[in-house]
């Protein structure tokens, strides 16, 4: 659970959930006033928080949220975290307030609010807007921990996996298995890994193999690497390819990667819609004692519009039905986009694993939002 504090109250996120929750010094400490549950579709509250910002009861559906909004309150000098209200989506919309932080300049609490509003937009799943747009500052490096963070060197999760599990999982593999420009499969000399001659880094400072055939041989208990150059190019004195004995391998690690960023755009209202962009990258590495090799890489990217627009479900006969299909259908594209590439990552890794008899090291770098 992450909790941010603001003024008064302690914000509490978790994966399925949004909670304003009064801080220690406060009499209702410890019991929310305000709560949210992703996929609920509602907005919850005690009738005294209700009664303050005038909401009808305790229980309050979530289509009239329109839009949940930061910004930092010049005239005020706080940030402020709300909801956009309307009845209809062409009512002009109502400010709500749900939290506000003590009073300060610009970048004391930016980084706090935007934050805490990312994740409410995540669980209401609608889009997130900001007003002083201009005046966001930048995250500092400390703040934009996924940006260019990868290797098990920063912080990570990881889970091991013993030589038999690895075994036992990869013979529920049919091999030869694909993904665009890479190709596993079991040859004459044991199981192959070839990639696409132009398989290369698709932004500055990534990495990407340095070969474009590997193959693992059991019997000789010996990795072959074949450069870019190919067999041809061996035969002819070019560029000589590298032999790793199997013996030098500790494990076989399987990392998958978080980075995110951030974009605006101006709306109609005066306001900017905020998009975030997390890309996943699945890399298969051998551990060896003085290097990590990258063997295969795989990666996908997806937007915030994704997860942050909720599909109204009132009127099955509106003319925003045949939007929400084509939606519907790209939601699903994307998904499956995003599963072949852990999916075929995964598969490399415990065939590679299970061929050389070694564990596989599952690590992950990066985190929730």
């Amino acid at each position: 659970m992450t909790t941010i504090s603001a003024d008064g109250v302690d914000i509490e996120i978790q994966e399925d959930s949004w909670r304003l929750v009064p801080a220690a010094e406060e009499l209702l400490s410890g019991t929310p006033v305000f709560w949210v549950m992703r996929g609920s579709g509602v907005m919850e509250y005690t009738p005294g928080f209700g009664a303050e910002r005038r909401l009808p009861g305790t229980v309050l559906s979530l289509e009239y949220v329109r839009a949940v909004v930061i910004g930092y309150d010049e005239k005020k000098r706080r940030w402020r975290l709300g909801f956009h209200l309307a009845r209809r989506a062409t009512d002009k919309p109502r400010w709500l307030e749900l939290v506000r932080w003590p009073v300060g300049n610009n970048e004391l609490y930016a980084a706090a609010a935007q934050q805490a509003g990312r994740a409410l937009s995540e669980c209401v799943g609608c889009p997130l807007k900001i007003f002083g747009a201009k005046k966001l500052p930048r995250p500092t490096a400390q703040q934009a921990t996924r940006s260019g963070v990868t290797g098990p060197l920063t912080p990570h999760a990881r889970e091991d996996i013993g030589p038999q599990r690895v075994k036992l999982w990869a013979q529920g593999i049919d091999l030869p298995v694909q993904y665009p420009g890479m190709w596993l499969g079991e040859g004459r000399g044991g199981v192959t890994l070839r990639l696409a001659k132009d398989v290369a880094p698709r932004r500055s400072g990534e990495e990407a193999p340095a070969f474009n055939q590997c193959v693992f041989d059991p019997e000789r208990r010996t990795i072959r690497l074949v450069p870019p150059t190919g067999l041809l190019g061996i035969f002819m004195g070019g560029a000589q390819g590298r032999v790793i004995p199997m013996d030098s391998v500790y494990n076989v690690e399987l990392r998958h990667t978080i980075q995110q960023s951030h974009a605006s755009k101006p709306d109609n209202d005066g306001l900017m819609t905020e998009i975030t962009y997390t890309h996943h990258t699945w890399g298969v590495y051998l551990t060896l004692p003085e290097e990590s090799l990258l063997l295969a890489q795989t990666e996908h990217t997806t937007s915030s519009e994704f997860s942050r627009r909720r599909i109204s479900t009132t009127d099955k006969f509106s003319v925003d039905s045949q939007a929400n299909i084509e939606f519907l259908r790209q939601y699903q594209a994307n998904q499956e986009a995003a599963e072949a590439a852990e999916t075929f990552a995964r598969a490399v890794a415990l065939v590679v694993a299970s061929t050389l008899g070694v564990r596989l090291v599952k690590t992950e770098v990066g985190g929730e939002l």
